[in-house]
């Protein structure tokens, strides 16, 4: 019998959070495994539960979307403490990511049962810091992809509105966003290359998908211990409508302004000029301000039942 934490969100899955929460800890119980609830009525309530806990539990496991992803990962990155993932959100980027079931309770906890049984991946994270980094959880990581650009005030503002769910949600926000837009400043340091120039996107990448399945790195890889840095130059209106839509196929990379940097650590700033950055956003959470560095943490997380590609 393991003892298992488990942290669900009863608003995940347009308001089918609460049933999939309990089918998920009825059917762990039903195991056998011995269940702590760490449910705290909020994101910050439940990171702290977790975190006291996490000496003696065997697994936590999260019900929900990426925003409970995130909150695991914060729990257990660079810990021996594995992460269990029963995907049941809006956006599911983490379980696209990782090959997990989505919306198949059943199909979920017997993934978790696999990995308590041994079948575990040990996966990189992004791991980002820097003196704006939102509290409680700094450093930050993230599994999917940190948003610094326009991607960022997209996903800021999606974040905002509960319908439409998942990519449509991202259509919405780009269409409120972009009248708004003027080219950002950014100075970026990846490894040993440092440039200064204006942009319109903006991305680091561990994982190929954000947003709801959008691809906007599809060489990246969680288990290759490389970052994917996505910039842009800037873009007119009309020309952000004509990209966008390639984040569906991936097709984005094949963009003449397109740019992709692979590199181990990057650091995002402000610079003189162009517009300042919104705050940046990963695997669709509020992570805080520039200046941050951003470096990958190889093997960081070990999840249960996960067969990254």
């Amino acid at each position: 019998m393991s003892k298992v934490g488990v942290i669900t969100n009863p608003t995940s899955g347009s308001g089918r959070g609460r049933a999939w929460g309990i089918a998920a800890l009825s059917l762990l119980a039903a195991r056998g495994h011995q269940i702590v609830d760490l449910n705290m009525g909020s994101w910050a309530g439940s990171y702290e539960a977790a975190m006291k806990a996490r000496r003696s539990l065997d697994a936590l496991v999260v019900v929900g979307g990426d925003g409970m992803v995130h909150l695991g990962i914060q729990v257990c990155a660079d810990r021996k403490l594995p992460l269990g993932i029963v995907a049941a959100g809006s956006g599911n980027d983490g379980a696209i990511t990782l090959d997990l079931p989505i919306h198949d309770i059943p199909a979920a906890v017997q993934r978790i049962e696999d990995g308590l049984a041994g079948e575990v991946a040990h996966v990189d994270l992004g791991k980002i810091s820097g003196r704006r980094i939102e509290l409680p959880a700094a450093p930050r990581y993230f599994l999917a992809v940190l948003s610094a650009g326009i991607d960022a005030a997209i996903a800021s503002y999606a974040r905002q509105i509960n319908f439409p769910r998942g990519p449509l949600k991202y259509k919405v926000a780009t269409i409120r966003e972009v009248p708004r837009y003027k080219p950002y400043g950014v100075t970026v340091t990846a490894d040993d290359q440092t440039w200064t120039q204006t942009c319109t996107l903006v991305a680091v990448a561990n994982s190929p998908v954000f947003g709801g399945g959008l691809i906007i790195s599809p060489e990246s890889r969680v288990t290759d211990g490389m970052l994917e840095l996505v910039i842009t130059e800037p873009l007119g209106k009309l020309e952000i409508g004509k990209l966008f839509p390639k984040l569906y196929d991936g097709s984005i990379l094949g963009e003449p302004k397109v740019r992709v940097v692979r590199a181990k650590k990057i650091t995002i700033g402000q610079a003189e000029s162009g517009a300042k950055l919104p705050p940046a956003f990963a695997d669709g959470e509020l992570v805080g301000g520039d200046p941050m560095t951003i470096e990958v943490a190889p093997k960081a997380l070990r999840v249960l039942g996960a067969r990254p590609s």
